[in-house]
């Protein structure tokens, strides 16, 4: 057999068996396996299986992981999440739909502490959905706009999927945070002016909430100090280039343990719980990574990573309908897999791609996040959706899945967006310092 016809064999057992139902990361690391034993002998599987989960595993960069993940862990131990909802909630409470955008303005908020979309919408649907039952707005509003906000958890550093993004196709993990400041905001203001447009042209969806005065609003901004503290711990320290990703990702978490302390002294349980999801969290993504470390060798052995461009690049095709192709498939796969899976399944063969094709890795790289997006409110899986169903049970499936439609065409707005104005990704990575 061919290395062509071995490695396509690989990519066949990979589905298999995540239709079967196994664990992604042992997909990943079987189907890897079976590819390299068919391609090289047992001697060199033997070599890859001791080799290259550990050479995968031990980049400095992957670090800031877990401490990102454990800097949004305790940010929510602290109550940063209903703080600032609350800030929010005063400013934009008397603008149409603005509980809505309160959430969404939060959200943006707790991206900046959390690095993680499933944790920001799980977070803000416990303190913003009660309050817009509360006060009479239509319940698919209320969960769309929440689980939507949720999206702006991988997008706005701190990102775990960035980060991983940057190990995976050996890009500026510094750039790539910096890079998703911009579209994150672009992506928050869309869908707040979406909301706003949604109730002007349909007043039923939101009833006017309590109006709050100056001062009111004002001191509410002193109760968010700890997400300015945090965002512009890391993303300064970044841009500045006084930190590494990872050093910022470890000040970041030093301090809002700080913080946590503070504000869990009577109880301290939930730093250990913070803890114990930091740590549960992480051993799922680095498993995923060992499983994908040995499905990427397999691919890189049998040639098709290299196939794959030599084969696009001889076709009389504008580059511009090949990306659309490249990033068209994120759609059906973010229907059935996770961010993180999609991630180390398909950049071993599309990043070269779009690398040969001349594109900037640093755009491609927010462009990969936000279809990443799609597919967290996405049926049938759109995790984000199951997420607000578990904190708001009362809320029918169909309904929040109904309420996510809006937000989807928005997010094809701001994508199409930044396809014609990549600047908006790169401006401010271009002049960072260091």
């Amino acid at each position: 057999m061919s290395p062509l016809f071995i490695g396509l064999i690989g990519i066949v057992v990979l589905f298999v068996l995540l239709s079967m139902g196994m664990p992604i990361a042992f997909s990943l690391a079987i189907a890897g396996t079976i590819g390299i034993l068919l391609l090289n002998g047992f001697g060199i599987l033997i070599h890859s299986l001791g080799t290259y989960p550990f050479g995968f595993l031990r980049s400095w960069l992957l670090v800031a992981i877990p401490l990102f993940i454990l800097m949004g862990s305790l940010a929510s131990s602290a109550g940063v999440t209903a703080r600032a909802y609350e800030a929010t909630y005063k400013w934009l409470s008397r603008l149409p739909g603005g509980l809505a955008m309160a959430s969404i303005a939060a959200c943006a908020a707790i991206a900046a502490t959390s690095g993680s979309s499933v944790a920001t919408a799980g977070m803000m649907g416990v303190v913003a959905i009660p309050e817009m039952k509360k006060y009479g707005y239509d319940m698919r509003l209320a969960a769309g706009a929440t689980a939507a906000g949720g999206l702006l958890g991988i997008l706005i550093p701190p990102s775990i999927l960035l980060v991983l993004f940057g190990s995976i196709t050996e890009t500026s993990v510094g750039k790539l945070l910096i890079a998703g400041i911009l579209p994150g905001i672009l992506t928050a203001g869309v869908y707040m002016v979406g909301i706003a447009l949604m109730v002007y042209f349909n007043p039923v969806l939101a009833a006017q909430a309590p109006k709050f005065t100056w001062i009111e609003r004002f001191k509410s901004v002193t109760k968010i100090w700890e997400v300015l503290i945090l965002f512009m711990t890391v993303v300064l320290g970044i841009y500045l280039g006084i930190f590494t990703p990872t050093e910022a990702a470890a000040v970041g978490a030093f301090a809002a343990l700080l913080m946590a302390l503070v504000r869990c002294i009577k109880k301290p349980s939930d730093i250990y719980a913070a803890f114990n999801d930091t740590a549960r969290t992480t051993v799922m993504i680095l498993a995923l990574c060992m499983g994908a470390s040995i499905f990427t060798q397999c691919l890189t052995l049998s040639g098709i990573p290299r196939w794959v461009t030599e084969w696009i690049a001889s076709l009389h095709i504008h580059r511009f309908w090949i990306l659309i192709f490249c990033m068209a498939i994120f759609i059906p796969l973010g229907m059935f897999l996770d961010p993180i899976s999609i991630l180390l399944i398909t950049m071993p063969i599309i990043f070269p791609v779009i690398i040969r094709l001349g594109y900037n890795p640093i755009w491609f790289g927010i462009l990969v996040v936000k279809l990443e997006e799609i597919g967290l409110i996405t049926p049938p899986v759109g995790i984000n959706v199951y997420v607000i169903k578990g904190v708001a049970p009362e809320i029918p499936l169909n309904d929040i899945f109904r309420g996510i439609l809006p937000f989807l065409v928005m997010e094809v707005i701001v994508i199409a967006i930044l396809i014609i104005f990549p600047e908006i990704c790169l401006w401010l990575p271009n002049r960072m310092i260091g």
